[in-house]
């Protein structure tokens, strides 16, 4: 269900860029109502998506709308996934992504507690 709702976000303009704007207010729309358990029911989703994802600016923004996620679920506890799939969302990061991808990772790692 997720994947399908995010797919529909992630839809480039014309100038081969996404709207920032569209963006932020389509993942507004999507937590907005989302309980504490539902939205940490959602991160493994995420990362799942993230972990597929090849461009640069999806990476981003699913590293914030992972943040998002743990921000409403309360907590800092990673997911099961998240704690085995760490590294590889590390490497992600390494290879598709450019200096702003990094800074969202390492705020993401800050926020959970789990910066180096």
């Amino acid at each position: 269900m997720l994947q399908e709702q995010l797919d529909g976000v992630f839809i480039k303009e014309e100038d081969g860029y996404f709207d920032e704007d569209k963006v932020g207010a389509q993942f507004y729309s999507m937590i907005k109502q989302l309980s504490g358990e539902e939205a940490y029911e959602l991160i493994d989703e995420a990362i799942n998506y993230l972990l597929q994802s090849t461009d640069t600016e999806v990476v981003a923004y699913m590293l914030e709308f992972i943040s998002s996620l743990y921000g409403i679920a309360g907590t800092n506890e990673l997911t099961d996934l998240h704690e085995m799939k760490a590294s590889v969302i590390d490497r992600q990061v390494e290879i598709y992504g450019n200096q702003f991808t990094h800074n969202v990772l390492n705020n993401l790692k800050r926020e959970l507690g789990t910066a180096t």
